[in-house]
């Protein structure tokens, strides 16, 4: 088998692989046969028919189903004679072949950057110190009264904090409008969830006025017949609600899942929680501080197939943490996430990934069970009296459990350069670790 290799440029490669006529022909033989065993020719019985006449009948049809067989045979037979190691499926184009002709194809493909790794020893970390005080405790327990707050009505104007009800409806050039009536809607001022427009006008004003408000729709609004448009709301506000933060009462502790122990234990319930996420900021942060050191150390040329394969895969992730309600069609979503839009990070996702490959191959890493089934129970944690069926589900999950290791790798492949590091460590204070995490997130 002739097999020739041409380089376009980059990663591209060009294989050209020539299979001789006699392999093309013993095929082609072969299939007609196996067709003839069963044929029904008129004249003869099945089975008996001349292979000239079994040719005549069914040779071209033959002829392309052995081209299909010997190219997806002879692909991997020349890939492995020239020793290329090609990124995604190659596209093959056949050229046309006459009966006791050598078969000839191209396959067109990437093949996967070599890599010598540089500037491991030369990784700078700064390691995030910090330690979780009362404060910090004390803090969150606050966010949680907040959050759990209750409202009741007052007689003042409104302000920011306050939860206003009101109706409306919309109008554009004196006309009402789809989807611009509203009753008894909540609308928490200052949270910035309703039109901007129209959730200033909501403030300093008392239940029982009514008003009319311009409201300008921007450009980019998710309605197109309202895009760029200006309406006028009919506004009644019917109730301003105060919040007054939640009381740390039975119901409020029971909700935290704290049956005994009261305030006392759900403080060290709080504690524990903002221990765990400030580990998980801190590992966050000295990850991606190696990750973009690897990355910067050693710039490398990624397959462009890769890249389009890691595009779609960040945009589908992208749409999935989305609403239901806003969650687009294939289409819809190329438009709201174009792939210039992902072409970026997909190159560094795609590139770190081979970096990290080489990692393991250089320094002969082999996954660690236990630190597998360590981050497994570590997940399953998290669902409390679940936790046991999790476990079971992600065993018996293959694609849950290769993640589960993905993820244990790359962990190790972190530590192994970290022990070649240079690691400082900076005191930060809890708010400002868990900010930049959520920045980084």
């Amino acid at each position: 088998m002739d097999v020739s290799v041409e380089n376009p440029g980059g990663l591209a490669r060009r294989l050209k692989v020539e299979i001789p006529a006699d392999r093309v022909s013993e095929a082609v033989d072969a299939k007609v046969k196996r067709v003839g065993q069963h044929a029904k020719i008129p004249g003869f019985r099945p089975g008996k028919a001349p292979l000239k006449v079994l040719y005549q009948r069914y040779g071209a049809q033959a002829r392309q189903e052995a081209a299909g067989e010997l190219v997806q045979s002879a692909y991997p037979e020349a890939i492995e004679q020239v020793e290329l190691k090609p990124a995604g499926q190659p596209q093959i184009e056949l050229e046309e072949f006459e009966a006791d002709q050598p078969l000839a194809f191209t396959a067109s493909f990437e093949v996967y950057p070599e890599i010598a790794l540089t500037g491991l020893d030369d990784i700078k970390v700064e390691k995030p110190v910090t330690e979780v005080t009362d404060a910090d405790v004390d803090n969150t327990i606050e966010r949680i009264q907040n959050q759990n707050k209750t409202y009741e009505a007052v007689g003042r104007e409104s302000r920011d904090g306050d939860q206003v009800v009101i109706d409306y409806v919309g109008r554009i050039d004196g006309e009402a409008f789809e989807g611009g009536t509203g009753n008894d809607i909540e609308v928490k001022l200052g949270e910035q969830q309703f039109l901007p427009d129209l959730e200033r006008a909501l403030v300093g004003r008392k239940a029982g006025e009514q008003f009319d408000v311009d409201v300008s729709f921007p450009d980019d609004y998710g309605a197109e017949d309202l895009a760029g448009k200006t309406a006028s709301f009919d506004v009644t506000l019917k109730t301003v609600n105060e919040g007054k933060p939640a009381e740390i009462d039975a119901a409020l502790l029971q909700q935290m899942g704290i049956e005994e122990g009261g305030v006392e234990e759900l403080k060290a319930k709080v504690r524990e929680s903002l221990e765990q996420e400030a580990k998980h900021a801190v590992d966050t942060r000295v990850k991606t501080e190696v990750m973009d050191s690897l990355y910067a150390s050693n710039p490398i040329e990624v397959p462009e197939s890769m890249v389009a394969q890691e595009i779609e895969r960040m945009r589908k992730e992208a749409m999935q943490r989305m609403p239901q309600e806003m969650q687009q069609d294939e289409e819809q979503a190329k438009q709201l996430l174009p792939d210039e839009a992902l072409r970026e990070n997909a190159e560094k996702r795609v590139a770190l990934g081979l970096l990290i490959a080489e990692v393991i191959s250089e320094k002969e890493l082999e996954l660690d069970n236990d630190r597998v089934t360590a981050k497994m129970d570590e997940v399953a944690a998290g669902y409390g009296d679940q936790a046991e069926a999790v476990k079971n589900y992600y065993q018996q999950n293959p694609q849950l459990m290769q993640g589960l290791q993905a993820m244990v790798m790359e962990e190790q492949v972190v530590d192994t350069l970290l022990g070649g590091a240079t690691v400082t460590e900076k005191d930060t204070e809890l708010d400002e670790l868990l900010n930049a995490n959520q920045g980084n997130g």
